[in-house]
């Protein structure tokens, strides 16, 4: 481990049967707004951040992931119980994290945006929206 990383988070599935820890500062969260990611997540996208490999660690249910893969390599790791996203090697040197796993705060915010170009036509960053700290509640 990198001796200047000196703080530790954890993160894990839904389930919580695939746990995993990330050493060091995050130094960004990315969002991907491509149809890939709207399409495995279910919403605009997924929000990332990459770590090195020496600073990842598997803690429990590695065995338990099982890999979904397209005909262009693109692939997706995913918990065999539950079904969420899980981290898997980016390039070799570093690993892909869902910032959603998290168990911890990052202490990074959003730091850039990758194919805005093929962003959904019902995504968008209003800051007029409506903000709720719960579910909003509908009065009928």
């Amino acid at each position: 481990m990198n001796e200047s990383h000196t703080e530790s988070r954890t993160g894990s599935c839904l389930c919580g049967q695939v746990r995993f820890s990330v050493s060091g500062d995050v130094k960004g969260v990315g969002r991907c707004l491509c149809s890939l990611c709207r399409k495995v997540s279910g919403a605009n996208g997924n929000a990332v951040f990459l770590v090195p490999n020496e600073d990842f660690r598997w803690l429990a249910g590695e065995s338990d992931t099982t890999k979904f893969s397209l005909p262009s390599g693109w692939s997706v790791l995913r918990c065999r119980k539950c079904g969420s996203p899980l981290p898997q090697s980016h390039d070799g040197k570093q690993m892909w994290v869902t910032a959603g796993l998290m168990d911890e705060d990052l202490g990074a915010s959003v730091g850039l945006k990758i194919f805005v170009g093929s962003r959904a036509d019902w995504d968008c960053d209003d800051p007029d929206l409506l903000e709720f700290e719960e579910m909003a509640v509908s009065k009928k």
